[in-house]
């Protein structure tokens, strides 16, 4: 006959001996009592550490949020500000534009927009799904639209610059002092009676009357292409002063310059004769422009002293 497992139990003075029978059914519902028990411990503290992770998570993720919708707020104001600055630049851009008699930029390309099928910006995060992502998809917006504009800006300044720099160096090869002093205009520009041949002819420059041995001087920066004796205008010089511009000096008595030199505004270039077709001492004095012949007068500017 098969034994059952016996449980003994001892007491402290080992007087009394307890002996108590078990079943399998009675150890196997024990064990699988035990299990249970530890299984739903071991599911409950889980599920309480998992908690707490999950809360500890949530609340620091709230703090990154509340962190992140406070920096957004700081780049609204941000945008805010460079908005208004890049207005004042527009304005700014506008008046110089004026002043320098150029065009304004247009409103439509002030705009700077973009378009076609490589505009859109693959975004790996569906940005709409955050709770501020809107703001945030705005925001992102405004701020490569204002790299647009910026970037318009500094093209247009740079050719406001360029600009500038042109017009003053153009100043510079301007021929606007009357080549000689205290002397009076004996035939002026245009159509004229020639003093010696008697014909009606056309008269490309002005004869400046005054003393032989005058000094001439040079009406603005430039080049001499040639200096010598020229036919009809006796002894002469040609001045290429930059942009389009020359100056032509005829019947010199003295001439100071030779080709290929370099002259200042206010240089002393020759002095005043009679050589070549000539009836007195005068400086016969043309200005041309792209090859046409324009009216000196029109570039003196009698405040200057030179």
């Amino acid at each position: 006959m098969e034994k059952k497992p016996q449980l003994i139990y001892i007491n402290s003075d080992s007087s009394r001996i307890k002996r108590f029978n078990l079943s399998y059914k009675k150890i196997c519902l024990v064990v699988l009592s035990l299990i249970a028990i530890t299984a739903f411990m071991f599911k409950y503290s889980v599920d309480i550490i998992s908690d707490f992770s999950q809360n500890t998570k949530i609340s620091q993720l709230k703090e990154e949020n509340a962190l992140l919708q406070s920096e957004l707020s700081a780049i609204t104001q941000k945008i805010t500000t460079i908005r208004q600055s890049i207005n004042l630049l527009e304005e700014k851009d506008d008046q110089i534009r004026s002043m320098l008699d150029l065009p304004p930029i247009n409103s439509d390309v002030r705009q700077v927009g973009i378009g076609g099928a490589g505009s859109k910006v693959n975004d790996p995060v569906n940005l709409s799904q955050l709770s501020f992502g809107e703001e945030l998809v705005e925001s992102n917006s405004l701020l490569k639209k204002l790299e647009r504009e910026i970037r318009l800006e500094k093209i247009s300044y740079q050719k406001l610059l360029t600009t500038v720099e042109r017009r003053q160096d153009s100043v510079k090869y301007l021929p606007i002092l009357k080549p000689v002093q205290n002397a009076y205009i004996s035939s002026s520009f245009g159509r004229r009676r020639h003093p010696i041949w008697g014909k009606m002819h056309y008269h490309r420059g002005v004869d400046l009357a005054t003393n032989k041995g005058t000094p001439i001087i040079a009406p603005s920066d430039g080049y001499v292409v040639y200096a010598g004796r020229n036919a009809g205008y006796g002894l002469f010089i040609q001045i290429n002063h930059k942009y389009g511009f020359e100056t032509y000096y005829g019947h010199l008595n003295k001439i100071y310059v030779r080709k290929g030199q370099f002259v200042k505004r206010g240089d002393k270039i020759g002095e005043v004769g009679s050589s070549g077709i000539s009836t007195s001492s005068h400086l016969h004095y043309e200005v041309h422009y792209n090859g046409n012949a324009l009216n000196p007068t029109q570039f003196f500017l009698n405040d200057i002293e030179y």
